[in-house]
């Protein structure tokens, strides 16, 4: 047989025959083993304890994936632990990666990583409270070890670790295990190897049920099925509909029965990916009124009911007759309607970065609590910027020098609602400036003209405080062809108090993930924002539930990475290196902070004239 060469400080066992491993599995006293056809599992992500997103599909670079299932409180986990860090020690060189997955409705985050400090438990632990995964990959108990192809996303070993196979000698007995990793690493598996391991006297005379998983809303939706109009279609309405309607921003319409049935392999494929909903921000950290949550049981609901078929049950569909198109202004007329001149669109090709400026004549200052951006054809307008600026402001000679401007708000690809500026604060106009627009367009097969409109609204009264946005950002990066994990990070330094409402990452195609920080004077530390998984297509400003009060001295840090391989599926070309640049094949990194600082304006002014 002939198998990949490789260069490793650890020889790579050899596989033996069927016929061998079998009489080996035999010898080495395990119950029962089951030889058949490889097991194919959906591709499917999870968050890990520390809060990083891992996708199987995004580790087709390994030659393996090694899934451990855990359970807090699992003696045999604590027993085994050494054990398999030793498996890990020796194939993780051999480019296997290993994983934790504990899918238990009764282990907390917070719980699971008080386990992995008390036990010094090193793997990512991939937390599955949906149990979703754990049923896709029928665990039953911890420990368990899967053993999957991420390329062909099949099973090739499911089964117990080796641990009658330890002896006192120099060279290391074949296992079932090892025998099923070497075939896998050398890309010759064609079965999937079930075994399932002896009871031990031990076992016998100790308590093992913190060990074992209960599906109990599968055996639920099992004996009662989730009904179409009562259960699911409501929960597509609330969540779904507005964007995937006709005309909207999604790619199909979620408008009858007939089209979710339709789409249910690609609804429940984005569901298990964490594709969809969108604006996927970690749960765990700060907690946002626009972040778009959806409940473990909700997803549940969803995923059952495809698996049972789909079925229509009785009832009017929720879904047909919904009013959910363009209702106008969602704060009623503006006070000032801002036309930007129309925009022609051609069907194909990539269009550079437009940049339109427009005469305001404001006879005296204004200050907007609110904005309204009314894209003329949601399907090209891929994202808008807006800014306040001098009638003599050329963006073009000024684009190292921005202090001129005040930027107002933007639209992108999930923003579809108005903006409301805090009630005491604006976004200041003076008289005799200007709106300046950055229009960027994507095309999707259909000539079209945009008219978009902005709808401004404004205080009657100058507010206490000025409202702005800080982009913290890092430009001087190259990201190597291939990379799976370039990181990025910059900070900045409030000097004075500030009131933080918001907080956007802008990446381009190659964005993973990326994150919000602050050190607080005393050197305290707060994460405030984690996008673990970036979508490019998504990008509105998270809005803190509660405001947060940043003190004089604050250091903010964005950190994040970029995927430039081709497991990123967004890869627009996983061959070039990558820097700065406007288009979208480029690469951006920005952090975005909404705030006002907490020093009134009538003081502020009071002081700068007192100068």
């Amino acid at each position: 047989m002939t198998y990949r060469k490789r260069v490793s400080a650890t020889p790579v066992p050899q596989p033996m025959s069927l016929m061998g491993l079998a009489t080996l599995i035999l010898m080495l006293g395990f119950a029962t083993a089951v030889f058949g056809a490889q097991t194919l599992i959906g591709d499917f992500a999870l968050i890990d304890h520390q809060g990083k997103y891992h996708q199987l599909s995004r580790y087709g670079h390994k030659d393996a994936v090694v899934l451990i299932s855990q359970r807090n409180n699992c003696a045999l986990i604590a027993d085994q632990l050494p054990q398999f860090k030793a498996l890990r020690q020796k194939w993780e060189a051999q480019n296997v990666a290993f994983f934790m997955i504990n899918s238990s409705t009764e282990d907390s985050r917070e719980a699971i990583r008080q386990e992995a400090e008390v036990y010094d438990i090193d793997f990512p632990i991939l937390i599955d409270h949906t149990q979703l995964v754990g049923e896709d990959l029928s665990l039953s108990t911890a420990p368990e070890i899967i053993v999957i192809n991420p390329s062909s996303r099949t099973v090739v070993f499911r089964g117990p670790l080796d641990e009658r196979s330890r002896r006192r000698s120099d060279e290391p007995k074949p296992t079932p295990l090892a025998d099923a990793l070497a075939r896998t690493v050398a890309g010759e598996t064609k079965d999937t190897v079930t075994i399932a391991a002896r009871e031990t006297d031990a076992a016998k005379t100790r308590d093992l049920s913190a060990c074992r998983f209960s599906y109990p809303q599968r055996a639920l939706h099992a004996a009662n099925h989730p009904d179409y109009a009562r259960d699911v279609a409501p929960i597509l309405r609330d969540n779904c509909a507005h964007c995937h309607r006709q005309g909207g921003i999604g790619p199909f319409a979620l408008d009858s029965y007939m089209m979710v049935r339709g789409w249910s392999a690609m609804i429940r494929e984005v569901l298990m990916t964490k594709r969809m909903p969108p604006a996927q921000v970690d749960p765990a950290i700060g907690h946002f009124s626009n972040a778009r949550y959806i409940s473990d049981k909700e997803l549940q609901t969803l995923v059952h009911w495809f698996d049972l078929g789909s079925p229509r049950g009785h009832g009017e569909d929720p879904l047909e007759n919904l009013e959910i198109g363009d209702a106008g202004w969602q704060l009623g007329e503006p006070d000032y309607i801002v036309n930007v001149p129309a925009q022609e669109v051609p069907a194909t090709g990539v269009l550079d970065y437009r940049h339109v400026e427009i005469d305001l004549a404001f006879t005296e200052d204004k200050w907007v609590k609110a904005v309204h951006f009314r894209p003329g054809d949601m399907k090209v307008m891929h994202h808008l910027l807006s800014y306040i600026i001098p009638a003599d402001y050329d963006w073009r000679a000024n684009r190292g020098t921005r202090s001129q401007r005040r930027f107002l708000e933007g639209y992108a690809p999930g923003k579809t609602d108005a903006t409301s500026f805090p009630e005491n604060a604006g976004v200041y106009i003076p008289k005799g400036y200007k709106l300046s627009v950055q229009l960027h367009y994507t095309t999707y097969g259909k000539a079209t003209v945009d008219e978009t409109q902005i709808g401004l609204y404004f205080h009657d009264s100058p507010p206490d405080y000025e409202f702005v946005n800080k982009s913290v950002s890092q430009g001087d990066f190259l990201i190597p062809a291939g990379a799976t994990e370039h990181k990025a990070s910059q900070q900045f330094v409030f000097e004075n108090d500030i009131l933080l409402y918001g907080m956007r990452p802008h990446m381009h195609y190659r964005g993973k993930h990326f994150k919000f920080k602050v050190i607080y004077p005393d050197n305290t530390t707060e994460e405030l924002l984690s996008v673990p998984n970036y979508n490019f297509n998504w990008q509105p400003t998270y809005k803190l539930t509660s405001p947060k009060m940043l003190p004089a001295g604050s250091r903010v840090i964005v950190s994040g990475a970029f995927d430039n391989s081709r497991y990123n599926p967004g890869n627009p070309d996983p061959t070039k290196d990558i820097s700065w640049g406007a288009q979208s094949w480029d690469e951006m990194f920005i952090g975005y902070f909404a705030y006002h600082e907490l020093e009134k304006n009538e003081d502020k002014y009071q002081a700068a004239n007192a100068e």
